[in-house]
């Protein structure tokens, strides 16, 4: 009976991706809450294929919002089961990515190859501490390692706050989250308990 459930999810959300344009999404707080998991299944995010990054990601919250829909033979809200409506929306993490499209496998690359002439601060926007690993020879050595490091592992970024262009399944590092908060991103939702 699960498996029988799962794999009818798993085709309704496989066949709502080409009806994510024509949805119209009723944000109803109150079916949310009152929905348990399993009742109700949500799209996944499109992906842009060219930038290989999730599309509509707000560059301030580090969000997107998807459709989410109600299982077959459950009814939310007075609303009868639709496939084709979506009954709330959810907020999704994302990374957005400008359209400068800084390579996480060039930042690397340069980083470890030429990082002790600053190339790689100065291809991630960083043109001062390039200056200076140029003059000193990557802070003598250390600064280059420890560089080659902080970008290797992510920690260091483009310099306009954006994220590095990678495959969607790439080696890109996401926050994880402790009891479901993150205590970088101030959380606001329109849903009160």
């Amino acid at each position: 009976m699960k498996l029988a459930l799962f794999l009818v999810l798993l085709t309704l959300s496989m066949s709502t991706r080409a009806v994510l344009d024509d949805c119209t999404c009723l944000v109803d707080c109150k079916c949310k809450k009152s929905l348990r998991p399993g009742q109700y299944y949500c799209a996944s995010p499109d992906v842009d294929t060219d930038s290989q990054a999730i599309r509509n990601c707000n560059r301030d919250t580090g969000t997107v919002e998807v459709p989410c829909y109600a299982a077959p033979n459950v009814s939310c809200g007075g609303l009868p089961y639709n496939a084709t409506q979506c009954i709330f929306t959810e907020s999704r993490p994302c990374t957005f990515v400008n359209g400068k499209r800084y390579n996480y496998y060039l930042a690397v690359g340069l980083s470890l190859f030429l990082g002790m002439l600053g190339v790689d601060r100065f291809y991630l926007g960083y043109p001062a501490i390039g200056l200076m690993k140029l003059c000193t020879m990557g802070f003598f050595l250390i600064g280059h390692l420890l560089d080659f490091l902080l970008i290797l592992l992510q920690v260091v970024g483009p310099a306009d706050q954006t994220g590095y262009y990678a495959p969607f399944y790439g080696p890109l590092v996401s926050r994880v989250l402790v009891n479901g908060t993150d205590p970088f991103i101030e959380s606001s939702s329109s849903c009160t308990l």
